[in-house]
């Protein structure tokens, strides 16, 4: 049987990441859930707590890329590793099964990443022209153990771990998820502020298109990646 870890970052996610806590560890397959709480101003931390997971706190916002390299360093040494995001809507046990299929059935991908349909017209559109950032992905414990470290990538880490695996040649899989979304920034936190955070995002995945190469190499190198 093989071990399976899912890995949550989460920051400022109290009032959702209790529908995603309830369907995942419902799910038998995992053998270890981690919650990375990333500074949260909220009560995201005592939300977690509510459920059998692994929580880890950060004291101030490190960013996604520290927060899921903190969840890897924790966790034990496992088959495949989820990374989920903690405010997804509709979530269901086949969404992560549909994940799970091209990493575990003879390895046909190092990593699954997957894409919303039907999601509502927001969040289709987004996908359509950005389904590179979508941070419901499965990855096998071989391609986890070369990544370079994601802690400086912040919002890019999704760009960073796309740029890491078309490097190492590692095969991808596009798996649609149907009628499963999220939580958008403008609706978590309204128009203008939701903007501005939208807008930091794309700042942040902008400097890590431009720089992964170099941190890749020079990480790779401390790792000793081949």
């Amino acid at each position: 049987m093989d071990k399976i870890c899912a890995i949550i970052p989460a920051y400022n996610e109290e009032p959702r990441i209790g529908a995603v806590l309830d369907v995942v560890t419902g799910i038998d397959f995992f053998s270890e859930i981690i919650v990375v709480n990333d500074g949260s101003r909220d009560k995201t931390g005592t939300e977690a707590q509510k459920f059998p997971v692994k929580l880890i706190e950060h004291r101030d916002n490190l960013g996604k890329g520290a927060a899921l390299q903190t969840g890897l360093e924790a966790s034990s040494p496992s088959d495949i590793f989820f990374f989920l995001d903690a405010d997804l809507i509709g979530l269901q046990k086949k969404h992560l099964d549909q994940l799970l299929e091209p990493v575990i059935n003879e390895k046909k991908a190092a990593m699954s990443i997957g894409v919303f349909r039907q999601a509502g017209l927001l969040v289709d559109l987004a996908q359509n022209l950005f389904p590179a950032l979508n941070g419901q992905r499965a990855l096998t414990g071989d391609f986890v153990k070369g990544l370079p470290d994601l802690s400086w990538s912040r919002f890019g880490v999704e760009i960073l771990l796309n740029r890491f695996s078309r490097m190492q040649g590692a095969p991808v899989a596009w798996v649609p998820l149907k009628k499963i979304s999220h939580w958008t920034k403008e609706q978590k936190d309204g128009l203008w502020q939701g903007g501005a955070h939208r807008l930091k995002m794309y700042k942040e995945c902008l400097k890590c298109q431009f720089t992964y190469r170099n941190k890749i190499v020079g990480t790779s190198r401390e790792k000793k990646v081949p």
